[in-house]
Order: C-alpha cells, then structure tokens, then sequence
C-alpha cells in the first residue's frame, strides 16, 4: 500500500492517509448543499440526483475495510487523481476499489445528457455521494476550515474504498 501513498504524494497530495471507513461520515444535508450551492446540480452524470444517494453510499462504503483519504490544494487536480491510481490499484488486483473526487466534473462544457463520454476519467465527488467531507477529514484528525478570505490555502479531499 505504500506505494499508492507515494503515487499520491507525487502528483500532488501533501497528505495520504489510510482510514477505517467506519470513520466516513454520510448525511442527507450533503445533497441539499449540492442542489442549493452549485450550479451543476442536476446536470452532470456526477452530480446529485445521477449519483448514489448518501444512504446507497453508506452501504457501498460499509462493504470495505480499508480506506485511503488524500488532500491536494488544487481542486482540479483530486478527481483525476482519485481515478488514476483507482485503475492502477484495479490492475494491481484490488477488483473492488472506488474512487471519489472533489467538486463538480469539468471534463465537458456541457454533459451528455445520454451517457458520460468520460466514464473512465471521472468519478463523482466525495460530498455529491452524500459524504459529509468535513466530519470524514476532522474524524481522521485532519484540520479543514472554510476559507474567509481571497487568497487562503484551500483544501479539496479525494477518498478510495480499497479491499
């Protein structure tokens, strides 16, 4: 497992840690912060209501033993992250590893409101699953804050279901 730490750590993350998934949180408020303060609620295959409701989230993360949280300061760089090393983990025989990202998917302007045209380049968000990313990361002994002023470090969180 050391390895995917330093993957991580190497692309990006300046901190990966493995967590006991009973120590990820999921609530229903998660889904209304989405759909009252975003603007792609709804209109991306990884956003509510086209992603697991936090109670189907909650049985998928019940089914691991393992878990692995990482942060980057960079939004854009967590969900390709999440994936690429979800594949690379897959290919090494962890069959059952799921990736979660952070923030909305950028892969198109515009979603095809068919079928995503990046299925294997995308994974929903952590909070978009019902994941209540500021209990997760405060229960593993992380700090996360909301940011008050311009110009302050942000932190945006990635999370893989391993076993």
């Amino acid at each position: 497992m050391e390895r995917y730490f330093e993957v991580l750590k190497s692309n990006g993350a300046d901190i990966a840690i493995s967590i006991d998934p009973k120590t990820i949180l999921t609530a229903a408020w998660t889904i209304y912060k989405c759909q009252f303060g975003c603007n792609t609620f709804g209109h991306s295959h990884c956003c509510p209501p086209n992603v697991p409701t936090y109670q189907q989230t909650q049985a998928i993360i019940d089914c691991y033993d393992k878990a692995i949280l990482f942060r980057c300061h960079e939004m854009s760089i967590v969900t390709p992250l999440a994936v690429k090393l979800a594949r690379e983990m897959f290919l090494d025989g962890y069959y059952k590893v799921i990736a979660f990202g952070s923030g909305p998917c950028t892969m198109c302007a515009k979603c095809n409101p068919t079928t995503c045209n990046f299925p294997n380049k995308t994974a929903p968000s952590m909070e978009a699953c019902g994941i209540d990313v500021f209990a997760t990361v405060r229960s593993n002994g992380l700090e996360i804050s909301t940011l008050r002023e311009k110009g302050e470090i942000q932190n945006h969180f990635g999370l893989l279901l391993v076993d």
